[in-house]
């Protein structure tokens, strides 16, 4: 019916308002409107089974009491249709989803969700539109969600809340912050102004009321655009929409003004608070942010407000306008602020932010000292007139246009479904009212900019003069950090305490703390909730699930070995993704802190004629993109496992993977600039290489803080084995200090070790790996030969034994040492913390480890969400298995209460125990389970997976007995596992395998009493 569906037509109370093609995605777009509530459908109709809607609502908030986020967390906590505390996360329990999300934007909120099963698809459907269009709203929900007072034993007053936290965490982040500041300057005026997430410092001004008013303003049907991706049919969603949601909202809202008239000044209204003050000259900006112990210097950022996007066209001239400037380090702009001195690397907010009314573009700098900030504006400024004037050269465009082109070619998929990055402009278009037939960037866009390009000399310099350099709304923004910035805000906090104690007593207090525990403790009935079962996923005894399409074949090497070439056959679009994999662990335990700084030098300093700007952009010119990554394999002990690690000599080693994509007719091209990479790269370039090195330390220093729970899960798993020792010293705290120790190393001893590192993994011979079509497969056979006939590769070489002592030894860090042993706290500049903490468990190869990982997933969704998140205010708690290790794992993110949280995820554990769950139960978990493993990938990624999994030893065979293991687990199983990791817990031989590693601030350590290794880094 669908298809049949033209503009101009109605379908019983929707109105079609256009209908048309849109080839790039093989899709047909229809956009309705409902007739009686003026709800408005966008639908792209393709072939793809992994279906998608959205919600999308106009959030305006002109305060910065994080009003819109509040609400975004307060609709998934019941509904009515399903009055249940938390609908949200039962339904990540039991869903088969592929994505479950919800997102608070500057200026809009939006409701995602996926899922490959239709029933699930509308399941989903039917619990999101409830929870937006009817939630509950409760005033417990509010406090839970927004803020409280409490009052601690001690008779300490605090305030809590789940987004309250969740804030704390991102004004703990000085890149957050700065890039806060940046946007705010150029916006005044404007809702942008204010932080749409809510500032911690202004949370608790919210009332109950305007909460509710809120809702009542903003989520109505006549405020809503829903988005549609896949397969299932229009009419069957609009059908869905009419009965379960529509029918209702027509009684809710019975007095919505349809007309035109009404339509564009409700638009209009909203453009009025979107529409920052104009700027008739540059104005600076000077603030703080925070800091740890370490040396303070300035970030400093140079923004324009270059208009608005308000078509795909105009977002494709901005994007190529942006790339030519700063597409890679070689560009102009990025290569000029690189070599200036003037900072220790490119500010991390640097980009084009498009996704609000008024695009801004922002350039600068990170760690630029006292004095030099305006040199920074100047430099900028400068190299722009001098580009205005010289002329831009021809690769630099050609090379954006090459990159453009590869992205817009190439099958993606991130942290979700790649509807989601298509569903951004038709939000936009419907957002401000500029229509959405224009709004998918398509490659006509691209192109109609290339002709313009190729007639027009003009045209770029003309944008450039237009957009930027006779722009006067820019803004200098110089953030430093401040060691005074989390001091001072602890201070306004408490003055905020003690504001709210004037019109609340203890007894008050008491009395909601009271009605809020026992809203919270009151058991759900998830029995409406609908859900699938395990049947449904086996087919003839076979469970469905991704298997991996890999073949092994072989390429002559230079001593006449036979180097393993990996094949996977995909449908790719024409596009090349080429690994090329050499064994680390030929090297010595104390080279391996030094490889992630090696993976970031070898590939972008240069090599041969071809200095690191000019090889960055002959890089972008032919190839999408030359990397390396570390991998690091720790396999199952199955007996597959054994047969291929007996086999292949290439199975559970350490890799070193150069990796490249390049589309089928630049494979020539490509691979003779991977060839040079690989055989020409001396490290001669000192400069770049401390660059590139001191660059890494400061991302991994900003990164602590924001992905906390990342690195405390490492540090309690490096002692357990080999594998997780490396992980630790590639990617871990243990990384951190390595970088920062070779950033103040001289930069000539660092070579000299780059040097010999290569050489000698390069003497440890290679595997090849490629994902692409049969006819790129053709093309590449054509030069493998010769390709590694003149890199000398054979295949690879036994590894060089060592002991896993050597690696534990180089994860040790120096700290206070306390009376606790295998506990360890971070002391920060963080104002919430991050804790894990791990337990021994059941390995790949045993079958207790399927039930393991329902056991799980169950008390992610279920005991710790409720304990921690929902009671404790933490934004989040995960338990994990990690079967290859055969350790669980536990973990909270922005947890006020981190160094208490170890001892609730223990007692859950014990708790579950007693927990008498019913079959339905474990159906349910048992759903939620399984959706881990039929995740939808991109080409790109299948071929990935498909080469981990061999490298590890893991077959589908193994997968197959894992998945119906968990397909088939049962109440008793469930029940017995939990008793099992219980037992483990409590037994004291066990107590060296159980380990605690906490990041928090200096306040919360010297509250909490701990009596573990206490370790200060100086981020």
């Amino acid at each position: 019916m669908s298809e049949l569906l033209k503009k101009g037509d109605s379908y019983k109370s929707f109105n079609v308002l256009n209908v048309f093609e849109i080839p790039d995605y093989h899709s047909t777009a229809f956009h309705l409107r409902h007739t009686k509530t003026g709800l408005e459908v966008f639908h792209l109709l393709n072939d793809d089974p992994e279906n998608l809607f959205a919600f999308a609502f106009r959030t305006p908030n002109t305060k910065a009491n994080g009003l819109a986020h509040i609400i975004e967390h307060s609709v998934l906590c019941g509904s009515e249709k399903y009055p249940l505390k938390d609908p949200f996360v039962i339904m990540s329990n039991q869903s088969v989803k592929t994505y479950l999300n919800a997102m608070t934007y500057s200026d809009k909120t939006v409701y995602p969700a996926s899922s490959i099963a239709k029933a699930d698809y509308f399941n989903l459907m039917s619990v999101y539109g409830d929870a937006v269009f009817f939630p509950r709203l409760n005033k417990e929900i509010f406090m839970q969600e927004a803020h409280r007072l409490e009052i601690d034993e001690n008779g300490n007053p605090s305030i809590q809340g789940v987004v309250y936290n969740e804030m704390k965490g991102s004004y703990s982040s000085f890149e957050s912050v700065a890039a806060d500041i940046s946007l705010a300057s150029l916006l005044k005026g404007s809702i942008y102004e204010k932080d749409s997430g809510g500032d911690p410092l202004e949370i608790p001004t919210v009332t109950y009321e305007e909460f509710l008013d809120f809702h009542k303003t903003w989520y109505r049907p006549d405020n809503c655009f829903v988005f549609l991706h896949g397969n299932i049919p229009t009419t069957e969603q609009l059908d869905f929409l009419q009965e379960n949601f529509l029918t209702r909202l027509e009684k809710k809202f019975p007095d919505i003004d349809l007309s035109d008239s009404a339509r564009k000044n409700r638009i209009d209204d909203f453009i009025k608070l979107v529409t920052p003050q104009k700027i008739s000259e540059p104005i600076e900006v000077y603030a703080e942010g925070p800091s740890g112990d370490g040396e303070e210097s300035n970030t400093v950022l140079v923004n324009w407000m270059v208009g608005r996007s308000e078509n795909a066209l105009s977002a494709t001239e901005k994007i190529v306008l942006t790339g030519i400037l700063c597409n890679h380090d070689g560009s102009p702009l990025q290569k000029a602020l690189i070599e200036s001195g003037l900072g220790e690397d490119l500010a991390p907010q640097n980009g084009l932010f498009g996704s609000i009314y008024t695009t801004v573009l922002t350039i600068g700098l990170r760690g630029v000292k006292k004095g030099n900030e305006r040199k920074v504006e100047e430099l900028v400024l400068e190299t722009l007139k001098n580009l205005l004037e010289k002329g831009i050269s021809k690769k630099d465009i050609e090379s954006t246009l090459a990159t453009l082109e590869f992205s817009h070619r190439e099958i993606k998929r991130g942290h979700g479904p790649f509807a989601i990055s298509l569903m951004a402009r038709p939000i936009y278009g419907w957002l401000y009212g500029d229509g959405l037939e224009n709004q998918i960037r398509m490659r006509s866009h691209l192109e109609q900019v290339h002709k313009k390009i190729e007639s027009d000399p003009d045209y770029i310099p003309n944008l450039l003069k237009k957009l930027i350099l006779e722009n006067k709304a820019r803004s200098l923004v110089v953030v430093t950090p401040s060691k005074n910035y989390v001091e001072k805000r602890e201070a306004a906090e408490k003055e905020r305490i003690a504001e709210l104690l004037k019109h609340k007593s203890v007894q008050e207090i008491k009395d909601e703390l009271d009605s809020l525990h026992a809203f919270q403790q009151v058991e759900d009935d998830a029995s409406c909730l609908p859900h699938l079962r395990p049947e449904d996923f086996i087919t003839k005894g076979k469970p469905v699930m991704n298997r991996s399409n890999i073949e092994i074949d072989s390429v002559a090497g230079s001593d006449g070995s036979k180097i393993p070439f990996l094949k996977n056959l995909e449908n790719t679009n024409g596009i090349i993704y080429f690994d090329l994999a050499f064994p680390a662990d030929i090297l010595s335990p104390s080279d391996y802190p030094l490889l992630p700084a090696f993976a970031d030098c070898v590939t972008e300093c240069g090599w041969g004629k071809l200095d690191w700007a000019h090889a960055a952009e002959e890089t972008a010119l032919h190839t999408g993109g030359i990397g390396v990554n570390l991998l690091t394999m720790e396999g199952p002990n199955t007996e597959n496992a054994k047969k291929l690690a007996g086999k292949y000599n290439w199975v559970k080693r350490d890799w070193v993977i150069f990796r490249m994509s390049m589309i089928e007719e630049e494979t020539e091209n490509a691979l003779a600039l991977f060839k040079g990479c690989l055989s020409e790269t001396d490290f001669s370039d000192e400069k770049r290489i401390q660059d590139i090195i001191t660059e890494s330390r400061n991302d991994f220093e900003s990164s602590v803080v924001p992905d906390g729970h990342i690195f405390v899960s490492n540090r309690i798993l490096c002692q357990n084995s080999r594998k997780t020792a490396v992980d630790e010293i590639w990617n871990g705290i243990s990384q951190y200090l390595t970088l920062k120790k070779l950033a103040d190393t001289p930069v000539s001893s660092t070579i000299k070790e780059f040097r010999r590192i290569f050489k000698l993994i390069k003497e440890g011979g290679a595997i090849i790996h490629a994902t692409a079509e049969e006819s790129s497969f053709k093309k590449l056979a054509e030069h493998l030969p010769a390709f590694a006939s003149e890199l000398k590769l054979r295949a690879p070489q036994n590894p060089k034994k060592s002991e896993d002592s050597d690696f534990f030894a180089l994860t040790e860090i120096a700290g206070t040492e306390g009376k606790i042993p295998n506990a360890e706290a971070f002391v920060t500049s963080s104002q919430v913390g991050y804790a894990a903490e791990c337990i021994p468990a059941s390995r790949y190869e045993d079958a207790n480890s399927y039930s393991e990982e329902v056991c799980t997933h169950w008390l992610s969704n279920n005991l710790l969400w409720e304990k921690i998140r929902t009671i404790g205010g933490a934004y989040g708690a995960f338990c994990n298995a990690e079967p290859m290790s055969g350790l669980l794992l536990f973990a909270t993110y922005r947890d006020p209460a981190a160094f208490d949280s170890c001892q609730v995820f223990e007692n859950c554990i014990k708790e579950a125990c007693e927990y008498d769950f019913s079959d339905e139960d474990v159906t349910c978990a048992v759903m939620g389970c399984y959706s881990h493993f039929i995740q939808p990938q991109s080409p790109k990624g299948r071929g990935s997976s498909a080469l981990t999994r061999l490298l590890y030893g893991i077959t589908d065979e193994d997968r197959e007995r894992k998945i119906l293991g968990i397909l088939n687990t049962s109440s008793s199983d469930l029940k017995n596992a939990f008793k099992r990791l219980y037992s483990l817990l409590s037994d004291e031989k066990m107590e060296k395998s159980k380990k605690k590693a906490i990041i928090c601030g200096k306040k919360m350590i010297s509250e909490s009493g701990f009596a573990g290794k206490i370790i200060a880094l100086s981020l």
